[in-house]
């Protein structure tokens, strides 16, 4: 698919479904949970090394992890780095190994935001619904 992209080719219907079904993101682990400030995130930025060396980036950019994301009913928080490989072969990410980091981030409301009307989060990853 890629190839036929390259080119200026047409890709068949089959093929682009089996290239959605490999370069598809992924939601690494990392066993870490943060507790933020009402008016702090977590923002995770992708390490400077990974789209050379290992052909590996955040799909988005950056994550974006809000202060609710921490213990809420429907998640232990832990947090997750979303990843895509858009490498030619499989990339097996170790325990301990550093994918990403993170930076903690005030942030400042509009005069109009009011916090009192936010809905109480219920879920993980990509749950805030906003």
């Amino acid at each position: 698919v890629l190839w036929a992209i390259k080119h200026g080719k047409e890709a068949s219907s089959e093929k682009i479904d089996h290239a959605k079904q490999i370069l598809k993101p992924f939601l690494i682990p990392t066993g870490i949970k943060a507790y933020m400030q009402p008016d702090e995130v977590l923002i995770i930025a992708n390490r400077s090394s990974n789209p050379l060396k290992r052909g590996l980036a955040i799909p988005n950019g950056i994550g974006v992890i809000d202060a609710d994301y921490y213990n809420n009913s429907g998640n232990e928080g832990e947090i997750f780095v979303q990843i895509i490989n858009f490498g030619i072969t499989d990339i097996k990410i170790s325990k301990g190994e550093r994918i990403a980091q993170g930076i903690f981030m005030p942030y400042l409301l509009a005069d109009q935001d009011d916090h009192s009307k936010q809905e109480t989060r219920h879920g993980g990853f990509g749950s805030s619904g906003r």
